[in-house]
């Protein structure tokens, strides 16, 4: 209640200048104490559900959506730590309602320290800093409560130059104005951290399929590859206004986004939680060859972990008839930085499954062959694979695909 009503008290007051800019704040992207965060959220608001604000002030029918956008940003919040790091760079943008691109709201890096960051300030504060409220803690208030005003400020001045409004017709999700906007919009730069893609929208608005499961998830994927769609192996999180989706429609989703190279982590509600908040704090590429028959072929992947050791964020692909590729999880116990053995989910290749089970499915066009077991194990700049499974198989290869790849420092993938 008190975030709302501060919120309000923002946007109640605010009225529209001349002319809109996109404001961007990053004054805290890094400092002598602390780096940037190695993830970059970008909120994305379907401009369907945004109306026009009147010229005294914001409409209240844009209320919801604002709001949902300022968890992201407010660092005043003390729950930001669930969904934001600290120092991580936000981007906030509107999908243009007629499929023309995304039109950016707002950008900047998040004023909030880490707790290893927090102690090491907290030592070096004088006992008179505190007193005379010059410490870094009350600089620190004061900075978020800024960049807090400055986000919700843009959030209404930059929407001048979005198109907005719902569509005149019902269109399927794929040639919806939301997803023709992603299409036509290099929207991140992996060099500004690794992405993950929040978007707000009333998916009920959209025609999706209504089929069983495995028709659904078929679709999804014929319908990405229609449009060729590449999120750049981002994760993803759809909120929707409106009525829930179903489970053959949310199926649907994650087949389509997987296509494009985006792992669904969450489908919720407008006011449900993120599934996943595995923030990255070590992240590295490797590259090298796997062997089919015979035949070799590239391989890239994307290592990236969290503090507790848990594999996030992370790809492999591989390039053989066609680029094929897989996210996946699992957890990485090292010893040192550089000598570290990975166990995964038993996932894998299976999610691209059209019948989600304990008993996985074995085709063709799977990539490795819908094979569940990765394994690696890294030693210094090398990383040596296998991928295996004790019920699909590749021919001559019964016991697991090995591969081997190298780190290549400074790589973007």
């Amino acid at each position: 209640m008190k975030r709302h009503f501060l919120s309000c008290i923002l946007l109640c007051s605010i009225t529209f200048p001349a002319a809109a800019q996109v404001k961007t704040v990053d004054t805290f992207c890094s400092s002598e104490t602390g780096e940037p965060s190695l993830r970059h959220t970008y909120v994305v608001i379907d401009g369907a559900v945004a109306t026009e604000d009147a010229p005294e002030g914001p409409s209240p029918d844009n209320t919801a959506w604002r709001r949902f956008a300022a968890q992201f940003f407010d660092a005043r919040n003390v729950a930001i730590d669930q969904m934001m790091s600290p120092r991580e760079r936000i981007t906030i943008a509107i999908a243009n309602s007629d499929g023309s691109g995304l039109t950016p709201l707002f950008t900047g890096c998040l004023p909030t320290v880490g707790k290893e960051e927090a102690a090491k300030l907290d030592q070096e504060t004088t006992s008179m800093q505190t007193f005379f409220g010059s410490d870094w803690r009350s600089a620190n208030e004061k900075a978020a409560e800024e960049f807090s005003r400055t986000a919700t400020i843009s959030l209404v001045q930059g929407m001048k130059n979005a198109k907005i409004g719902s569509p005149a017709s019902r269109l399927d999700f794929a040639h919806g104005a939301l997803i023709q906007s992603l299409s036509r919009t290099k929207a991140y730069s992996l060099s500004d951290g690794l992405p993950r893609l929040i978007i707000y929208s009333n998916l009920s608005a959209y025609n999706l399929p209504v089929a069983d499961i495995a028709t659904a998830r078929a679709q999804g994927r014929s319908d990405a590859d229609a449009i060729t769609l590449d999120l750049q192996r981002v994760e993803v999180g759809l909120f929707s206004t409106g009525t829930a989706v179903s489970e053959e429609a949310a199926e649907y989703l994650k087949a389509f986004f997987l296509t494009a190279k985006g792992k669904v982590e969450t489908i919720a509600g407008e006011g449900g939680a993120i599934g996943s908040n595995g923030v990255p704090i070590k992240v590295a590429v490797y590259q090298g060859g796997i062997s089919y028959g015979g035949d070799q072929y590239p391989v890239r992947m994307r290592l990236a972990q969290d503090v507790n050791g848990s594999v996030t964020m992370s790809w492999i692909e591989e390039q053989s008839d066609r680029l094929r590729f897989v996210p996946f999880g699992g957890i990485l116990n090292c010893t040192d930085g550089d000598n570290c053995t990975f166990v995964g989910d038993r996932v894998f290749a299976q999610i691209w499954s059209d019948k989600q089970g304990a008993t996985p499915t074995c085709e063709g066009w799977m990539p490795f062959g819908g094979l569940r077991e990765l394994s690696f194990s890294t030693s210094g700049d090398q990383l040596k694979g296998k991928i295996s499974d004790s019920i699909c198989v590749i021919n001559g290869q019964e016991d697991g695909i090995s591969f081997t790849l190298q780190r290549v420092d400074n790589a973007v993938f």
